[in-house]
């Protein structure tokens, strides 16, 4: 079974599940995400605030599968006072033109009402070349959104790996655009046995 891990250091980055086996289990999840968090930004959290941010937490993730098809989620928290913002990962067998496969997965030729796709070469360490993109557009009732994809070829692992974060704000995607860029050149596949 292949899986997209990270070495990522930074306490930021939590992986999450796509669907939970009990209300337990993701409870005890979002009580260490929320530990992990609040200790990374304060000296000593106060319960109440564990608390809340674990109530926060493990509602958010509650639907994850509902929410989008995805086959991983990782949860970026870089601050314990703002809504986290969910990093979905889609993995398939590699199949047809190598570029015509990326520009589809970053969705390079989507529309875009408010501006032109944005799309750049992205190269890692571990996943090789690929591609990223910025895709600027509005829900009906004119939220102004931003998607940013990452879409590679893992030719050794033989799958097209998608990486892709939705934000609602996108003032705060810019603010950490460089640390979304720094955990996706984290990011290896492994081939679990």
């Amino acid at each position: 079974m292949k899986f997209v891990d990270t070495d990522s250091e930074t306490l930021q980055w939590f992986p999450t599940f796509m669907q939970w086996n009990s209300e337990d289990e993701r409870e005890e999840w979002a009580e260490l995400c929320a530990l992990a968090v609040l200790h990374a930004h304060e000296e000593k959290p106060k319960r109440r605030r564990t608390k809340a941010l674990r109530k926060q937490l493990s509602a958010f993730v509650a639907d994850f599968s509902k929410l989008t098809p995805a086959d991983q989620a990782f949860l970026f928290i870089p601050d314990p006072d703002r809504m986290p913002v969910p990093a979905f990962i889609l993995m398939a067998e590699s199949e047809g033109d190598r570029e015509t496969t990326l520009r589809q997965i970053v969705q390079a030729d989507a529309e875009s009402l408010v501006r032109p796709v944005e799309v750049d070469p992205f190269t890692t360490e571990r996943l090789g070349e690929g591609l990223r993109s910025t895709r600027y557009w509005s829900t009906a009732d004119d939220q102004l959104m931003v998607t940013v994809r990452y879409g590679w070829r893992a030719e050794d692992a033989g799958v097209d790996l998608c990486l892709y974060m939705v934000w609602n704000d996108p003032g705060h995607m810019a603010s950490y655009a460089d640390a979304v860029d720094d955990f996706a050149r984290s990011l290896w596949i492994n081939d679990a046995q």
